[in-house]
Order: C-alpha cells, then structure tokens, then sequence
C-alpha cells in the first residue's frame, strides 16, 4: 500500500473515532443532563410537599389558637386570608408559597356533629426558569367536646375516695387529685379506669384525707386495673397533665343558649312557649317533650323534630329545680331497643338543678350501630346533678309523671354541671341495697357529693358510650382544646381542585 494510502486511512479512522467520541460525549451529556433535571425535579417536589406541610401546619396552629374560621356548606380560602390575592409567601428565607382552603362541617352528621374542620394546603417552590413544582397536603381537625369524658372533677376530692369493685369504663380527668384505696390484698377487685388523668402530680392513697401521696398505678394494697395498661403511662395513666379551664365564667355555654334562641326551643321571659317554674317536670317520649309544670297542670307537648336546632334551653333561677325522665314502660334485660325512649339528638340546657326522677333512656341503645346518632346532653350552669329520692306512696303527682327512684336506676346522656356537683337527694333515704345508678354517657361536674353509704344510696356504675369520642349532642361545650384527627398526602391537588367540597 502507498504511503498516501496508509494516511487516507489512518485520518478516516481519526474521524470515525472522533465521531463515536463525540456521539459517546452527547450521551453522556444527555444522560447526566437529564439526571441533573430529574434531581431538580425531585428537590423541587419535595420542597414542594414540605412547603404545603408547613402550610398547613401554620394554618392548623392558627385555627387551634383562635382564628376566624370559614362556615358554611362551601369550602372557603384560608390563606391567604379573604379576599384572596394570590398565593401566601410562607415567613422565611425561601420557603415557598402555599394556599390553603378550609372545608368546614358539611351535611355528613358524623362531620358536623363534631364540627369538624378538613383543611386542604397546596405548595410550590419555583426553579430557575420559572417553573413552579406543586404538592398537596390534607388534613383535619375535630375541638374536643367535654362529653369524650366519662367522669371530669374540677376540684379535688377529698371526702371520699374510689376503691374496690368501682369500675370507669371511659375516659377520668380531674384538674385536682383524688383519693384511691383499696383494703384487700388481692388485686382482683381494685378500681378499674379506662384511662386515669390528673391536674396534679399525685393521687393520695387513703380514705377520704390528703395523705400518702402516690405517682405510680400500684401502691400499698392498690393495683390500678387494667394493669398492663396503667403501666404503659400516658395516655393511660397520667399525672401532672395540662388543666382544662371549667366553671361558669370559663365555659362557653352561652352558644348552646344562643342556639336554643334562634332555632331551638326556649323557655323564658318573653318567649312565645312561656318560663317553666320550680319544680316542673319533663319527659322524653321518642322526639316529643312533655311538660307538666303544676300537679293539676295540663301537659304540653313540643315536638323536636320541628325546631332547626335541637336544644332547648330553660331560662330558670339558679336555685330552680327540674325533674326530669322518659316515658314508662321501661324495655328491661339485655333487648337494646326502649319503644318509648328519645329518639333524636337533643341537649337540654338550664340555670337551675337537673333531678333525675326515673330511666331515661334513648330508644336504640346498640351504641355500635353505625345510623344511631341519637344523644342527649344535660346541662346546668349553677345548680347540681341529683338523684332525687323517691317519696313512695306521699307521691302527689300522678302516672306518669310519679318518681320513680326506689331501685336501680338508668340515665343515657351525658350530664354536665358548670358550678355544682353530681350528688343525691339524699344518700341515707335512698334505695336500700345500695342500688346501681347506669351512666351510660358520663359526668362533667366541680365536684362529687355522697351518692351512696354501704347500706343506702346508689353504686355509680359507668358504661361509657364510645360514640362520644367523635361525636356529642348539639352545641354541647367544647373545652377550648383541639385534635388533628389524621394526616394525609396530596400529590394530585392542585389549584383547580382544591376548593372541592370532600366531607
């Protein structure tokens, strides 16, 4: 071959190896270009989500903190703030901007029941060119209402103490401290709690004194059952725990008026149903309310399911008494169903004292049935909660308006009492055994008077309803406090859905 020969080869070789070089260098480029851009694109997405967390964070901590929240049927937009303006630039360096719309309680009973609020945010960061990398969150909260608690003190008690065989099958709280005791040795009897909080560092382990202070579930003769659970310490067990402002002057009980005012039934001056004196009775038949103000009175029936807003609210003295019971027969043993109880969601509201004058029961009593929403709310604002003595055959008034008290004794509700206490007429005059008082609900009260002596009286026995966890009567008083009930990613939200109704 010539030398000429030789070079034309070599330099086509040259070329071609430059070429597949430079094809292998666009590659290259290409591949750690696109690995570049995908990397962008992931910071940006996760900042993105990190953004609409942020977001709905700040929003979370405004609603719980006492900000103006949208109502209605619609969701609104939160931030920013109406009249909306664009997007909100979250305070700090760099940290994006966020929207975040509020759907507030809708026409699903188990949402607006609790009142609860579904609170939607969107975040996006922007790259260099202007682009903008979106992410959703999603969560929701629910205030706690005072009705999730099966036995709440205001006080501390100290005239008597819990011991064997007391059994609180639902949430205790008490922003003082309580006396617990146990005389025997076994452990098999001992004071059982479904979870067991205090205000206070310590519960005393005596008789009705502050002595013997104790911070652990199993003291002297004492073992909190169950014990596996008291161990495991809060939520279960609890000492030392954030008090809940309660009373007159700290509760919002004037909602639950109010809602009686505009919508509701109410008894006062002035109103078209007329004032309801000392000493009336009530009783609840399915969705009526019957009421006999004097024994030789006439009976008036208001029907509830004819008011917007099921509460009825009786503007009475402080010192005021109102009995208060269902319609007899009463469906004994273990059928769930009473033909005569309550049969829609109510809250009666009062200054005065509620006296328990005989069962009072809802008409379908399977609190696991998923399409039973009916719940009753007592609610006094200065008097007590008394379990009123049965006066026997000195009854003046008559069938069926007698008091029926002489044996045990049920209530389905939750009663609560701003500035009295839970207490009987009169312990040493009541039902000889002593008789069970069933709670199926709980108590909310400053303090706990004698309900009963060892020979006298009624065994308060709590049957807690757990439909009260997520749900109360209407306008039953909340305690101020909040629960993000869950959590959630949304990476398919954007601007064009996010105002969507989902409750």
């Amino acid at each position: 071959m010539k030398q000429s020969d030789r070079r034309g080869v070599a330099l086509a070789m040259v070329v071609i190896f430059a070429f597949v070089l430079s094809v292998l260098a666009g590659a290259v480029y290409t591949m750690f270009s696109a690995n570049v851009q995908s990397h962008m694109w992931d910071r940006d997405r996760i900042q993105a989500r990190y953004t609409a967390e942020a977001a709905e964070n700040l929003s979370v901590k405004m609603i719980m903190g006492g900000a103006d929240v949208p109502h209605g049927l619609t969701p609104r937009q939160f931030l920013p703030v109406l009249p909306a303006t664009g997007w909100y630039d979250l305070p700090g360096d760099d940290l994006g901007q966020a929207i975040v719309w509020v759907d507030p309680s809708d026409h699903n009973p188990e949402v607006w029941t609790g009142d609860a609020y579904g609170i939607r945010a969107l975040g996006r960061v922007a790259d260099a060119e202007g682009n903008h990398s979106i992410y959703g969150m999603e969560t929701a909260v629910v205030p706690e209402n005072f009705c999730r608690f099966a036995t709440f003190l205001n006080g501390s008690v100290f005239g008597g103490y819990y011991g064997d065989g007391y059994r609180f099958d639902g949430p205790f709280f008490c922003n003082g401290t309580v006396c617990l005791w146990s005389p025997s040795v076994s452990s098999t009897n001992d004071i059982w709690f479904y979870t067991f909080g205090l205000a206070a560092d310590h519960y005393y382990y005596s008789t009705g004194s502050a002595t013997n202070p104790a911070t652990t579930p199993i003291y002297g003769n004492l073992t909190i059952q169950p014990t596996e659970r008291m161990q495991m310490g809060a939520p279960y067990f609890e000492l030392g725990a954030d008090s809940i402002p309660f009373g007159s002057d700290h509760v919002n009980w004037q909602d639950c008026r109010d809602a009686a005012l505009s919508g509701g039934l109410y008894f006062g001056v002035g109103s078209p149903y007329g004032t309801m004196p000392n000493n009336s009775r009530l009783i609840l038949q399915e969705d009526t309310l019957l009421v006999k103000r004097t024994v030789g009175g006439a009976v008036t029936k208001y029907w509830l399911g004819g008011f917007a807003n099921k509460v009825v609210w009786i503007d009475n003295n402080a010192s005021d008494r109102i009995y208060i019971k269902s319609m007899p027969p009463y469906v004994s043993g273990d059928d769930p169903y009473c033909a005569t109880g309550l049969s829609t969601e109510l809250t009666i509201g009062m200054n005065g004292s509620v006296f328990i004058d005989g069962p009072l029961q809802y008409q379908n009593r399977d609190v696991q049935d998923p399409n039973n929403t009916i719940l009753l709310g007592l609610l006094s604002v200065y008097g007590n909660f008394v379990l009123t003595n049965d006066p026997g055959p000195g009854e003046l008034w008559p069938d069926p308006w007698k008091i029926v008290t002489d044996g045990d004794l049920e209530l389905d509700a939750t009663v609560m009492v701003l500035d009295g206490e839970y207490v009987a007429e009169n312990a040493y005059a009541g039902p000889p055994g002593p008789a069970d008082f069933l709670l199926m609900g709980g108590y909310i009260v400053q303090d706990e008077g004698l309900t009963t002596t060892p020979t006298t009286g009624w065994n308060t026995v709590i049957f807690f309803d757990p439909r009260l966890l997520s749900m109360h009567p209407p306008f039953f008083p909340q305690t101020g406090r909040w629960d993000q009930i869950f959590w959630a990613e949304k990476p398919d939200l954007a601007e064009d859905n996010i105002d969507a109704p989902w409750f």
